[in-house]
């Protein structure tokens, strides 16, 4: 059995190991970051169709209260994921305090660029009161009152727009609650169903990093 009788660290070795891993993780980036963007988009699109809002989106109360129709849903998403695809941002930076030879990060949905979420085609439609700006209020306006002069007539006679049965009317001589998105799928900046859907993938998305990392060294 052998053991150890002198240990020397040099720590000019140390710095150039650590240049060069740098150096080299800097020169695949372009690499990873191609690589890894479809399968992050299909993580995500994947979690965002499972969740309750998209499906009421689909076929639920929000197609209704939004007066949604035909593919306009499934275009919006698609548009959604390519431009949170072109948002990833991976970067690395040195960090010798954590003790690592680099640390990188994974920058998903920027809230600098969250206006670009919500200005995709499909997220805006045009109607006889003016633009539906359906995803800006799902998105952004919580349970804020949206419409103050109109509310959901939940027993509309003949075709709707969305083929349900609910459409905004005009509040007239009862009082009536003013239009807002429905509480159990209402979102904000912070907290949608876009960043809870990111959120609980994160774990995915890390992997899917990580494997992509471990076949360039």
């Amino acid at each position: 059995m052998s053991r150890t009788v002198a240990k020397i660290v040099d720590d000019k070795i140390v710095y150039a190991v650590q240049k060069n891993m740098n150096k080299r993780f800097r020169t695949i980036i372009p690499q990873i970051k191609s690589e890894i963007k479809p399968k992050i988009s299909n993580i995500i699109l994947n979690q965002l169709n499972k969740s309750d809002t998209v499906q009421s989106l689909l076929s639920g109360k929000l197609k209704d209260d939004f007066g949604l129709f035909g593919n306009v849903v499934k275009v919006t998403l698609t548009n959604i994921i390519i431009e949170i695809s072109e948002g990833i941002e991976l970067n690395i930076e040195s960090s010798q305090k954590s003790g690592s030879i680099i640390t990188t990060t994974l920058d998903i949905l920027p809230y600098s660029d969250f206006n670009k979420i919500i200005s995709v085609a499909g997220g805006s439609f045009p109607s006889m009161g003016g633009n539906v700006d359906w995803l800006e209020w799902l998105l952004t306006r919580g349970t804020q009152v949206v419409i103050g002069d109109y509310w959901i007539f939940p027993y509309a006679k003949g075709r709707t727009r969305s083929g349900g049965n609910s459409i905004m009317k005009m509040i007239e001589s009862k009082p009536r609650q003013p239009f807002r998105v429905d509480p159990n799928y209402a979102g904000t900046i912070e907290d949608n169903f876009i960043t809870r859907a990111v959120e609980s993938v994160r774990g995915d998305i890390s992997k899917v990093l990580l494997e992509a990392v471990d076949r360039r060294f």
